[in-house]
């Protein structure tokens, strides 16, 4: 590509996250949509037979076209630097070939970086909503799953370039793409199996975690003992808090105890937040509500751009919750003309739900780490630091 041809495109650079934001958008609203998704099967099947192509095809062929656009080959350039300096013996046909060959390969090896968090999402529904490609939906749900199978399967029956070979550009960002799709089900899977893990008072792992995280939050006050009133400062319902973990199991320790260990600053804010003499909420209890809340958010599939923008880790579900969290408080807290008390919030946590889930849509979502470096909250006022200073209140 010549200089002039780069800067020409310069401009429209800028254009393709708005593209990639509004193609977002659109596709969410079509699947949303029971009369939008069978018009758009119709068009998908009018481009189908109109192109020879399919969508999961042209999506892949899509990423590559953006690494070849990225690298723009500067084929024409290296020739001239290469004939400058070959033995006048060699043939300029084999220079260019492999030239050409080691273009190739470089383009393959890098597929990757043509992968838009876009396109996986956009592939990922594909697939959901297949019926062609039903078994191999299954397969990617599986631990044990072959992704040389799976991707074979595909390329043959989505109309691949080369007949479905698997040693073409396409097939690469293919294969990179359903395995992307597969850690989300893995994540989906170990996260589930957290919230079916009891809470046992006998387990010295789970009790060593839930000492930690009285240490974590209460760091100028010590424990009186194992069973004890004082739970009720950081907001569980009784004095012995293996209770309050049935509904979500050790998920919900984890996901507090992560709040508090890698956001110390921003948890311990939020707790101080929650013993406000009026808009006070019970800190760990409301902790263990988000946690019902993100995973029902993650097994909904609601969370997959999320997930393949970020990376579909623990540590990025984690992020995710404490986010949710600092966004609960804010938004609690917010009310001030009259101020919010206990006694709403099951009808102002079903308006908060609403306000994330329109986040989702627009991208909004962060990770609380990426917020905080962002923005530097404080706070309006002063709040009470202990329950003890609450009661006095």
């Amino acid at each position: 590509m010549s200089t002039f041809n780069r800067m020409a495109m310069l401009p429209f650079e800028g254009l393709i996250p708005v593209l990639d934001w509004l193609s977002y958008l659109v596709i969410n609203k079509i699947y949303q949509s029971p009369i939008l998704l069978s018009l758009y099967k119709i068009y998908k099947l009018i481009l189908r037979l109109a192109t020879n192509s399919t969508e999961i095809s042209r999506l892949c062929s899509s990423a590559v076209a953006r690494v070849v656009y990225d690298q723009h080959w500067e084929t024409d350039v290296d020739s001239q630097d290469s004939d400058e300096v070959v033995n006048e013996r060699v043939p300029l046909r084999h220079i260019r070939t492999v030239q050409v060959n080691k273009g190739l390969n470089q383009l393959i090896n890098n597929v990757q970086n043509g992968v838009t968090a876009d396109i996986l999402y956009r592939i990922d529904r594909s697939i959901l909503y297949s019926k062609q490609l039903a078994i191999e939906r299954r397969e990617l749900e599986l631990s044990t799953f072959s992704l040389d199978q799976v991707s074979q399967a595909i390329l043959s029956k989505k109309q691949f370039p080369s007949g479905g070979a698997k040693d073409t550009p396409e097939a690469k960002v293919l294969q990179f793409c359903l395995q992307r799709i597969a850690e989300t089900h893995r994540l989906v899977a170990e996260i589930n199996t957290r919230t079916h893990t009891k809470y046992d008072s006998d387990n010295k792992a789970h009790e060593a975690k839930l000492m930690e995280l009285w240490r974590t939050l209460m760091v100028d006050t010590p424990l009186e003992g194992r069973i004890t009133r004082q739970w009720g400062q950081i907001g569980f319902q009784g004095s012995d808090p293996a209770t309050d973990f049935r509904g979500m199991g050790m998920q919900g320790l984890d996901d507090l105890l992560y709040y508090a260990k890698t956001h110390p600053e921003s948890a311990r804010r939020t707790l101080q937040c929650s013993l406000h003499p009026v808009s006070w909420y019970p800190f760990a209890i409301v902790g263990i509500n988000i946690t019902q809340y993100a995973v029902q958010i993650l097994l909904t599939r609601k969370l997959q751009y999320y997930l393949f923008q970020y990376g579909s880790t623990r540590e990025m579900y984690n992020e995710f919750y404490c986010y949710l969290f600092y966004s609960f408080n804010e938004f609690w807290m917010s009310h001030e003309q009259p101020r919010l008390t206990v006694m709403e919030f099951e009808s102002k946590f079903k308006e908060f739900k609403v306000l994330v889930e329109q986040d989702l849509l627009i991208r909004k979502i962060t990770t609380l780490k990426a917020f905080l470096g962002k923005t530097n909250t404080t706070l309006v006022e002063d709040i009470p630091s202990s329950v003890e200073e609450k009661k006095q209140l």
